[in-house]
This record gives C-alpha cells, structure tokens and sequence, in this order.
C-alpha cells in the first residue's frame, strides 16, 4: 500500500500554528462580535465547538510528529492537551457578561479533540517529508501570482 507524503515544516512553524489555532478558539470563545449572525442550523454551536477541537488537536498531533516513535504517550498528551484546553476555555467564559459556562459545550470540545485518533490511526501509512522545497517555491509563487514570472 502507498503511503501518503505529507510536507513537514520546521518545528517552530508547527508550534506557531498550535499558538494561532489556540488563539483563535479563544477570541471565538470569549469575545462578543457585535451584529454576528448566529446560524438557525440546529446543532450549530455543537458542530463548531467540535470542528474547533478537531483542528486544535490536529495541530497538536502535527506539532508533536517528533514523537511519533512513542505513538500512546503522543496521543495521550495530544488529547490531554485539546481537552483540558477546551475545558479550561470553558471556565474562562464564566465571568464574562455574554458567554456562559457549559459542562456540555466542554464535553463536545473534548468529543472533537478525540476525532485526533482517527489521524494517528491513519499516521501509520503517512511519511513526512522535510519541507524545504516549500520554502524555495513560496517566493516564487508570490512572484508568479503578482505577475512578476
């Protein structure tokens, strides 16, 4: 069977995008937007809180593929983190006037961080390939795209 190559970027990309993801769960949590629409969708905010955490723990899991020669405890910390992240997110909103604290919102963050395990499931047919021609092409793109090429 093929394995799926997938570009691995340096290590403090991979953290930069674990902080970013992080960052933006927790605005998204806790800032009010004023005239946001809220979607009529049922199920909506479940969804999103799981969509969130998935990707949290994506991050996590691509950020930590240096340990991958120690597949339990990675994903151990990789789901520990994402949970106690989503919870911790969860008691941040207490106090805030427009925001409330939800044991079901904290349980459906923790349902999407553990969609992380079908990765590591899958990981096993994945080969990570040092992305250092990513970094010569980015130029070059920006160069083509601005009609510079």
């Amino acid at each position: 069977m093929r394995r799926l190559t997938v570009p691995l970027v340096a290590r403090p990309l991979r953290w930069l995008a674990v902080l970013a993801v992080a960052a933006a769960i927790l605005v998204g949590s806790v800032v009010d937007v004023p005239g946001a629409v809220s979607s009529s969708t049922p199920w909506w905010d479940e969804i999103a809180h799981a969509v969130a955490y998935a990707a949290f723990a994506s991050v996590l899991a691509y950020a930590t593929v240096h340990w991958r020669d120690r597949p339990y405890r990675r994903a151990a910390v990789v789901v520990g983190v994402a949970v106690g992240y989503g919870a911790l997110v969860e008691l941040v909103q207490a106090p805030v006037p427009h925001r409330r604290f939800s044991p079901a919102d904290a349980a459906v963050n923790a349902v999407g961080a553990l969609l992380v395990t079908l990765w590591f499931v899958a990981e096993r047919r994945v080969r990570y390939a040092r992305a250092s021609a990513l970094a010569v092409a980015l130029p070059a793109t920006t160069l083509a795209v601005r009609g510079w090429l």
